[in-house]
């Protein structure tokens, strides 16, 4: 079987689709999408981006995705020639589905809700939840339970809804100070899914935070980023420019130069951006009344607020 050579592949993909952006690594190309040029809003935006090895492609902007790029050129007006060759290059387009196969995501097999149960363990991680402020509406709302599977003994395990309420991930923190680590996340990227989704208005402006303890005491419209970092790799990111959501970003005081940058790349994106200024505690210690405080008050990110920060963080930081 002939062997086709990386830039005959990207001959290829530059033929079918027109000519692309290659990553600075050349493992893949930037392309226009088929299916975001029916919108006059994105039809220029090269924003489909291809494996030059595998082929498997995916658009940030209209969440197209799938295992073959052929697949996608066969309902674009190229030329057989051009379409035999991307087969030849990544496989047969029936090999392969538009869409990507989901990982399934499943909560433990004993998994019970804290709001319905009354044993010990239960009343123990109650007990927790309510020793960081957290209500018993709060452990309704976040749907938060337990398990005793080995690795999730003595946590509180917090599941994660997609916008059609389907379970997108989850994680579990300890309340036991003899474990060493403190979070477990299942197995699944952080950058394809949006944290309960489920409560986003993407219409209104929408508090940004790390943790899920944080999320709930911003308890407004808020999503956290399950870390203290996104980029335009995540889809949080992507879905936020997409829809032209306001943001509040409310980091950690060990995590503000992050922040920095967070809101740079997004108002480069156009995003209106705010700032809170909680350099003492995290939202997740605060009062509701405290976290809604500093919420209330976050400051405009821009030019000069930028500035005045980085003067401020030249004895311990770099200007970037």
């Amino acid at each position: 079987m002939d062997i086709i050579t990386y830039k005959e592949k990207l001959s290829l993909i530059n033929i079918a689709f027109g000519e692309g952006i290659v990553s600075r690594d050349g493992n893949n190309v930037s392309v226009q999408c088929p299916k975001c040029q029916k919108s006059a809003k994105h039809s220029n935006k090269k924003k489909l981006s291809i494996s030059l090895e595998t082929g498997v492609y995916h658009c940030w902007v209209c969440e197209s995705k799938g295992k073959n790029i052929a697949y996608l050129a066969k309902f674009i007006c190229i030329h057989k020639v051009t379409l035999d060759g991307l087969c030849k290059a990544f496989g047969s387009i029936g090999e392969n589905k538009e869409d990507l196969k989901e990982e399934i995501i499943a909560l433990p097999s004993d998994f019970k809700l804290l709001c319905t149960d009354n044993s010990r363990i239960s009343n123990m991680a109650k007990n927790y939840l309510l020793s960081r402020g957290l209500t018993f509406e709060d452990i309704v709302k976040y749907k938060v339970g337990t398990s005793n599977e080995y690795k999730f003994i003595n946590r509180v395990i917090f599941p994660s809804f997609d916008k059609d309420l389907n379970l997108n991930f989850f994680l579990a923190r300890t309340y036991d100070k003899n474990q060493k680590i403190t979070y477990r996340n299942c197995k699944f990227s952080k950058k394809e899914i949006v944290f309960n989704e489920n409560f986003i208005n993407w219409n209104k402006p929408m508090v940004l935070v790390e943790g899920v303890f944080d999320a709930i005491k911003a308890k407004s419209n808020v999503c956290c980023m399950l870390g203290s970092w996104i980029d335009d790799g995540y889809l949080l990111f992507q879905k936020i420019v997409k829809n032209k959501t306001p943001i509040i970003l409310a980091p950690d005081p060990d995590a503000r130069h992050k922040a920095q940058k967070i809101a740079k790349n997004l108002t480069s994106y156009c995003i209106d951006v705010k700032i809170t200024n909680n350099l003492d505690k995290d939202l997740g210690e605060m009062s509701f009344l405290e976290a809604e405080s500093y919420i209330n008050n976050a400051k405009p990110f821009d030019n000069t607020s930028r500035i005045r920060y980085l003067i401020g963080d030249i004895k311990s930081g770099s200007i970037y």
